[in-house]
């Protein structure tokens, strides 16, 4: 902030004689200031600078009423001076010089407001000692302190964290009366990872917030309860200063955000089906999502769905998918699904879930290639053509039965024809002998 002290004018002297009049010219003084930074803090080391400027226009010697009259502006020194709660580091300069017409020159003061100044301004002195004919000049230069803090709040920040990767924001809040510069906030938490490890947020207006993102990942935490805190660092001009901690306790649960719903088991000899639901219960988007059969004894994925690519799945979305795969041994109890994604900051991350299988209606496993030359399917084969067999022979031997009856039938019909033959051969033979 510039500040301009009138330390000198156009002085007009006019001596008045019969006759004659002589006007006396100097040339015009300026001084003007900068403090850096605007509102020190305590213990903050800052510089004000003087700028002196001779105004005067045109030739270094100037001709009136006969007389020539020197435009230069000489300064022998300048000096100042602190107070019980500014210390001035550097105090004054001495043998200036001369400053021509249209000459600037600037002067340095280091200042330092102490550990223990109040808010408020104080006062600093400075002196202007001139030579020759020019005067010398007291001004008191404010510095103003306040000792107001950038503060960070976890407004927006979850009490509860599943064993996921999600993106969460602090703000930062500039509660000073100047601009703060080169924020940076870090977090701080036991078994997490943070991506950034550090946010640079820049620089804060006065008055204003800025919001710094950071991706957790929890995916390895201990459940239980554990604090997380955030720090800012920033700089009140060329000061370096940190924040109050920010902390807030969180409850870690053993939830993963990925969750498979709907599951249907299909079970076709020793190879199954597996399809259903997998549903992001989390806060944030995974990118990139596959879910495939995970490498495992006795478990050998099937192609087509050997895996299955779903894609991007949004926070409280879902999607469907297919898998299939052949179990060789009746000890398997459970299928094991690796479902890998990204993370917003396209950091790869995978986790392992247990689909179990309906072990109920099993029949022992074979392990060679061939799916129809399994044990079930000999059984089931014997026992069909063992059904087939019995009906086939309980047919022939109800026909074999019908056939005896029929010719038992005839064997019958056939005797009584002869015995009645017999007998009319009998009595045709009486007649003939009567």
């Amino acid at each position: 902030m510039m500040k301009l002290i009138a330390l000198a004018m156009i002085i007009l002297a006019a001596l008045s004689f019969p006759g004659a009049a002589i006007t006396e010219i100097r040339p015009t003084f300026t001084v003007d200031y900068s403090i850096e930074p605007e509102y020190f803090m305590p213990g903050d080391t800052g510089t004000i600078t003087v700028t002196l400027a001779n105004m005067a226009s045109g030739e270094k010697f100037v001709t009136e009423d006969e007389e020539t009259l020197d435009m230069n502006a000489y300064v022998a020194s300048a000096s100042l001076e602190g107070n019980s709660d500014l210390l001035i580091l550097d105090k004054s300069y001495t043998d200036v010089g001369l400053l021509g017409p249209g000459d600037t020159l600037k002067l340095t003061f280091t200042v330092k407001a102490r550990d223990n100044t109040t808010d408020g301004i104080h006062f600093t002195d400075l002196t202007i000692v001139g030579g020759s004919d020019m005067n010398d000049f007291n001004y008191r230069i404010p510095v103003k302190v306040d000792d107001r803090n950038v503060k960070v709040i976890m407004s927006n920040f979850p009490s509860t964290l599943m064993n996921e990767v999600s993106t969460i924001s602090v703000d930062v809040v500039n509660r000073r009366p100047n601009d703060v510069t080169s924020v940076i906030v870090t977090p701080h938490a036991k078994g997490m990872t943070f991506s950034p490890s550090d946010y640079f947020v820049g620089g804060i207006p006065e008055g204003n917030k800025s919001t710094a993102s950071f991706t957790f990942n929890t995916m390895s935490s201990e459940e239980g309860y554990t604090d997380v805190s955030f720090t800012a660092s920033y700089f009140n001009g060329d000061n370096l200063h940190n924040s109050e901690t920010a902390s807030k306790e969180v409850r870690i649960i053993k939830q993963s955000p990925l969750v498979f719903t709907g599951i249907e088991v299909e079970n076709t000899a020793n190879k199954y089906t597996l399809s259903g639901d997998l549903n992001n219960f989390g806060i944030t988007d995974a990118k990139n999502v596959m879910v495939s059969i995970d490498d495992a004894e006795d478990i050998e994925p099937l192609q087509p769905y050997a895996n299955y690519f779903i894609g991007t799945l949004e926070a409280d979305d879902f999607s469907s998918f297919e898998l299939s795969a052949r179990v060789t041994s009746r000890n398997v109890t459970s299928i094991p699904i690796i479902i890998e994604f990204r993370d917003p900051d396209n950091a790869y991350t995978a986790i392992t879930q247990e689909i179990s299988l309906d072990t109920s209606s099993r029949v022992p496993y074979s392990s060679s290639d061939d799916e129809g030359s399994s044990p079930g399917l000999w059984i089931g084969a014997g026992i069909i053509i063992i059904a087939i067999v019995a009906v086939i022979g309980y047919s022939w031997k109800k026909r074999q039965d019908e056939e005896e009856d029929e010719d038992n039938q005839d064997d019958e019909d056939g005797d009584e024809d002869e015995y009645l033959d017999d007998m009319y051969a009998d009595e045709e033979e009486d007649e003939t002998l009567e």
